[in-house]
């Protein structure tokens, strides 16, 4: 190709004129006479010329292809076959090939045995809607590991075993990019640091559950957050052990934890049984954490600040600090406003209670029920099953991530009313002798619990 600037040049070349050919007298031709022009020059300016109209050609074409080939459309791509991973390793090759949010989908269900951890280098979704499908790292690999800079959506989905000699993130490794899981199950990872997930970059649980995951190094068995940051809603991370480290359920150092409507219980570790903070923020709220071993939480050099939760087991501190931002109920401290509680939350064992994950359910009687007014602007829409907040009729909302089904009567916001009333001055369930205008008997008074008497029908 012509260096740039010489199809200018050849436009401007020109030879300088010379004086026509002379006659045998020595003098010029006159304007008009025959002019011969030299050969070399001719045919060296059209070369040029040449040159250039094909230069010019050829980057027009580069630039119009370039121009008309367009981005790849998403694609969705469907797993037949859940007997062996072949399926679902070629989606994931041609997901990551595109890097245009391809889904994944699944047309079969089953236990998928991994013989390699699912590495995600472009940003795709895998949905696992419709079917019963478990993503199985059979105790010997990681099952997904997601780079920097990509995002993964998992919806409906489990991940179970993964595992590995010095693994972090068991069931999931986050390198730095951005993941998205809902109605999923994490379930018996093991890892050294996030059994059940390990996160260095932006995670978001929504309507999942973390159970029987375990770490062996520093801790994080359900979850560790190594300087990133977490956002969990109507989740349960349960029965997850950090053995010899911190946080059983969840451990962050220098990253950001906001936990909402959600249930940590029965997680175990060597301080912050339930939760551990080293450095960073965690914000809590409407939330149960309860039945975790040895204390509920741990705070290190970071600030935990909770709101409208129950805290049950103690909250430790290394030079952290606890907020109560109101309308906390607590049996081992950890509270410190005026509107906060010390005091049994009367709370069942974990179990299904309604709603996609399990969850401590309030016992009748609970200090906890209807204890935040709608004016703390503390009670979201649904408790973590999704039932609505407040209970139906009801001015009030509970504290923790369960709402109490109150019969529908017995919180009217009524003041200054009497425990019961008696109308017509008649006893209850006795018959009033007067007769009506038609000459009949009247039918019994019968006073319902609000105390409001009401005549049978």
């Amino acid at each position: 190709m012509p260096r740039p600037g010489a199809c200018q040049q050849a436009r401007a070349y020109r030879r300088p004129a010379s004086p026509g050919p002379v006659n045998s007298l020595g003098t010029q031709r006159k304007k008009g006479s025959h002019l011969m022009t030299h050969p070399n020059t001719t045919r060296l300016s059209t070369r040029l010329r040449l040159l250039c109209g094909l230069a010019l050609l050829i980057g027009l074409c580069i630039m119009l292809g370039g121009l008309a080939r367009p981005a790849h459309a998403q694609s969705t791509l469907s797993v037949s076959d859940c007997s062996s991973d072949a399926q679902l390793q070629a989606a994931v090759a041609q997901a990551n090939s595109d890097n245009a949010g391809d889904v994944i989908t699944f047309a079969c269900s089953g236990d998928i045995k991994l013989t390699s951890t699912l590495s995600i280098n472009g940003s795709m979704t895998l949905s696992g809607s419709g079917q019963s499908v478990t993503l199985d790292g059979g105790d010997s690999v990681g099952v997904l590991s997601v780079n920097s800079g990509r995002s993964l959506t998992l919806n409906t989905l489990t991940i179970a075993h993964g595992s590995g000699p010095g693994l972090d993130g068991g069931g999931l490794f986050n390198g730095g990019g951005t993941v998205s899981i809902s109605n999923s199950t994490f379930a018996n990872n093991s890892a050294a640091d996030g059994g059940g997930l390990f996160n260095f970059g932006t995670v978001s649980i929504n309507t999942s559950t973390f159970a029987n995951n375990s770490s062996y190094y520093r801790g994080g068995g359900g979850l560790e957050n190594g300087g990133g940051t977490v956002s969990i809603s109507n989740s349960t991370f349960a029965n997850n052990s950090a053995n010899g480290g911190f946080g059983g359920g969840l451990d962050s150092q220098d990253g950001t934890v906001t936990i909402s409507n959600s249930t940590i219980a029965n997680n175990s570790g060597s301080d912050g049984g339930g939760l551990d903070l080293w450095r960073g923020t965690m914000t809590i709220s409407n939330s149960t954490v309860a039945n975790n071993s040895p204390d509920a939480m741990l705070s290190n050099i970071g600030t935990v600040s909770f709101s409208g939760s129950i805290v049950v087991g103690g909250c430790a501190s290394s030079g952290g600090t606890y907020t109560d931002n109101g309308y906390n109920l607590s049996s081992n401290g950890c509270i410190t406003a005026a509107t906060s509680l010390s005091a049994d939350p009367k709370l069942g064992s974990l179990a299904s209670n309604g709603g996609p994950t399990q969850t401590l359910a309030l016992q009748d009687g609970s200090p906890a029920i209807d204890a935040i007014p709608l004016s703390a602007n503390l009670c979201p829409g649904t408790d973590q099953r999704g039932n609505g907040r407040p209970d139906t009729g009801e001015s009030r909302c509970d504290m923790g991530a369960y709402e109490f089904g109150d019969p529908a009567d017995k919180d009217l916001g009524l003041s200054n009313m009497p425990a019961e009333l008696h109308g017509h001055g008649q006893g209850r369930g006795r018959p009033d002798q007067r007769p009506d205008h038609h000459g009949q008997q009247r039918p019994p008074l019968v006073v319902l619990a609000d105390g409001l008497g009401q005549q049978a029908q």
